[in-house]
């Protein structure tokens, strides 16, 4: 019975920090059975003019059977150290993000008390100094049950929190980089190739670089082709709310390849825009597919061919010497 309870807990933890960490899928509402909460929205964009005063509105639900008294907490964030859009939170309270933080341009806000299954809606204040300068500022706020404990570990997907990606107008540095586009097995293969036995799950994969100042969010096309021939055109970063290759990192693009034959040449070709006036990046590549099994099959031929070569000539000899000794006898 016991051994039953453990594995039950198990399983419920794996889906609780699954379902979390699906920050950038949906995302009018971030939710966690674990601290009974449900807030929204998950992430905003906006544009402030540096000495200009925004406010957001942030929704708070208590999902537990109890009133409870929660804490709010502002971080800065960064990029990930995967390629997969994932915020790494700065967890540490008097620690700022080296650039573009807005966790010092976030006012404090002070505890809220829930009632059990109700919301309660608070004002998250942002004041961009005068002298701020243009681009990109990342920041979060947090909340969590005044009782629980933050370990250092703790990051938006295992507590409940609503991103906020803010852009300072002016003189922008816009540089993204198209670091590389290639098809491979899966968005988290490591690499690409040029020869694949099967046209299953196949990907097209684009790796943007950002040095500019501020977020970016790439748009474009992405076109298979067999001969001269287009077989699909799939769009890239469709899905609402739109991905960001934050500053001084790099994120990975992917569109599914679901119409290739069994076997043949094919060629990618994408054309891709960022920025305010639409930079252009593009990229291209070839691939193969050639099935395992004409590959067993053409091996199997193979050696069937190599035995008749090398084989026969020696059967027929062999033949050919015992019909002279059996001529010699008589």
């Amino acid at each position: 019975m016991l051994q039953k309870t453990r594995i039950s807990l198990l399983l419920l933890s794996l889906i609780t920090i699954f379902g979390m960490t699906m920050v950038q899928g949906v995302s009018a509402q971030q939710s966690d059975a674990a601290s009974g909460l449900r807030i929204s929205p998950v992430r905003t964009d906006l544009v402030i003019p540096a000495g200009s005063v925004r406010t957001v509105t942030v929704t708070v639900n208590n999902i537990t059977g109890a009133e409870t008294e929660y804490q709010a907490i502002i971080n800065d964030f960064i990029a990930g150290k995967d390629e997969y859009g994932q915020p790494a939170l700065i967890l540490d309270a008097d620690k700022f993000a080296p650039s573009h933080s807005l966790k010092r341009y976030i006012s404090p806000i002070g505890n809220i008390t829930v009632p059990s299954g109700k919301s309660k809606t608070i004002t998250v204040t942002i004041t961009i100094p005068k002298d701020a300068a243009a681009g990109g500022y990342f920041g979060a706020v947090r909340f969590m049950p005044v009782s629980g404990k933050q370990g250092r570990n703790i990051t938006l997907a295992a507590s409940v929190g609503s991103l906020m990606l803010v852009k300072v107008p002016g003189d922008i540095v816009e540089n993204m980089k198209l670091e590389s586009f290639d098809v491979r097995t899966s968005e988290r293969a490591e690499k690409g190739s040029s020869f694949f036995t099967t046209n299953k799950n196949l990907v097209a994969l684009a790796r943007f670089s950002n040095s500019g100042s501020a977020h970016e969010q790439p748009f474009g096309k992405v076109v298979l082709k067999k001969g001269g021939k287009i077989v699909q055109t799939i769009e890239i970063n469709s899905n609402e709310p739109k991905g960001n290759v934050l500053p001084d990192s790099i994120r990975r693009f992917s569109v599914k390849l679901d119409k290739i034959g069994l076997w043949g040449s094919y060629t990618v070709e994408g054309n891709f825009g960022y920025g305010s006036n639409g930079q252009l990046l593009s990229g291209k590549t070839s691939f193969f597919v050639f099935p395992l099994l004409f590959i067993v099959l053409g091996l199997g031929l193979l050696a069937i061919i190599l035995a008749l070569i090398f084989g026969l000539p020696r059967v027929i000899k062999r033949y050919n010497a015992n019909v002279v000794r059996k001529a010699s006898r008589r």
